[in-house]
């Protein structure tokens, strides 16, 4: 029988630093971006990083592996800070109330990464899918007659197709909200969350009249 192989620790170390150096790069991207603006040009990054454009073009081939690797450092870092928010929330509404609240405040914290962030579908699709499963189960356990009765269809339910739209809804709201800083007529990020939160649940406490309007026809 061979020996397993042991690991080179001259490779192990090399993909290390390779590691550390494209997180510092994406960190000083999105540092540049956050000044600059969602615009800004990969000699303008470059700039502001320190360094060259072909240290850039070295680890994320061009200016949309940059784009892309930046949104996807952005979204983990908020689907993580919403799901800690949701779980440590004692009601369904709460829970809505302080993730919509916490996506709020990360976007408007820098509406330039937001937007650099968001202007990449394949990130944005991937963060709405997460978020909606999320959901999802959230609205299976508060609600339990929004589950399929058949296992099969549990994937693409009816709290699923809520969850979806849930997403898309905070979403529109909270880039609407972020695009006008300025308006003297602005709601507090707290006063939007409460709203959104409450017309998302009552949205789900309308079982019943969907339930009552299918009888009738």
């Amino acid at each position: 029988m061979s020996a397993t192989p042991i690991p080179d620790g001259r490779n192990t170390r090399w993909e290390a630093h390779r590691r550390q150096r494209r997180n510092d790069l994406i960190r000083s991207a999105r540092a540049a971006v956050h000044i600059i603006g969602p615009d800004v040009s990969m000699e303008e990054i470059a700039t502001h990083a320190g360094t060259s454009k072909s240290v850039f073009y070295r680890y994320f081939n061009d200016k949309q592996g940059l784009q892309q690797a930046v949104a996807q450092a952005s979204i983990d870092f908020m689907e993580a800070e919403l799901k800690k928010a949701g779980k440590s929330a004692p009601s369904a509404r709460d829970g809505l109330y302080t993730m919509v609240l916490v996506y709020l405040q990360l976007a408007n914290s820098s509406p330039n990464v937001y937007n650099f962030s968001t202007a990449i579908p394949t990130g944005m699709n991937i963060f709405r899918q997460n978020m909606a499963r999320f959901l999802q189960r959230a609205v299976e356990n508060v609600f339990p007659h929004y589950k399929s009765a058949t296992p099969d269809l549990d994937s693409k339910n009816l709290a699923y197709y809520w969850a979806v739209a849930a997403v898309g809804f905070v979403r529109a709201a909270g880039e609407e909200w972020i695009a006008d800083p300025e308006d003297p007529h602005r709601l507090s990020a707290e006063e939007l969350a409460l709203r959104i939160a409450t017309w998302l649940v009552a949205g789900l406490d309308s079982h019943s009249i969907t339930e009552n309007h299918s009888q009738e026809d």
